[in-house]
């Protein structure tokens, strides 16, 4: 299953309650499309390297094989705001919330695509290894205006926080699937490049 606004939207609504300032009203529900349909215009240049087993041979990674596990961890994204200057009950419980939505979404359809050299058919185990806060950043600003009809004078500090916490909860992120491509007999280990998809 594909990363779609509509998962990331569904896991934000459903944990609008999950800190001491439960989001509510038509304002919550624009910057969580807002954050859905950044994360997925983002989720592409979200790079992952893993390690390949299996036989000899020039492979790539089936996203309908493969899966990203991420660990909820609020106290990442509330440090993301905090570094922006988001301190108080609103940063704690925005973080809290994206802490806890955005893994949730992406451990149940996260995948990822990309080549493995040295190995043509086989398994893989990778971890991501680069994730652009600066990026997001731009994406979410973006999405923000055109959600919630104009930026106020936070919206900036909001997406660099949320962006810088987003982007530092991906690098703990790990994936595991399976490599396909021309088989042989000969065993053979390789490396693999992807990207979330």
């Amino acid at each position: 299953m594909a990363l779609t606004p509509q998962l990331y939207y569904a896991d934000l609504a459903a944990s609008r309650h999950a800190s001491m300032f439960g989001f509510g009203g038509i304002v919550f529900d624009q910057l969580a499309w807002a954050v859905a349909t950044a994360m997925v215009q983002w989720g592409p240049t979200v790079r992952l390297q893993g390690l390949a087993v299996g036989t000899a041979g020039a492979g790539a990674m089936n996203p309908l094989t493969t899966k990203i596990i991420l660990a909820p961890n609020p106290n990442i994204v509330i440090a993301g705001l905090v570094s922006a200057g988001m301190m108080g009950p609103l940063g704690l419980s925005l973080g809290a919330v994206i802490g806890q939505a955005v893994p949730r979404t992406i451990s149940a359809a996260g995948q990822y695509a990309g080549g493995v050299a040295g190995v043509g058919i086989g398994a893989d185990v990778s971890k991501v290894v680069a994730a652009d806060a600066s990026s997001l950043t731009s994406i979410l600003l973006t999405q923000m205006v055109s959600f919630m009809g104009g930026a106020g004078s936070a919206s900036s500090m909001m997406a660099r926080g949320l962006a810088t916490g987003i982007a530092t909860l991906l690098l703990t992120a790990t994936g595991a699937g399976s490599v396909v491509g021309s088989p042989s007999i000969s065993p053979a280990t390789g490396t693999s490049t992807s990207v979330m998809v």
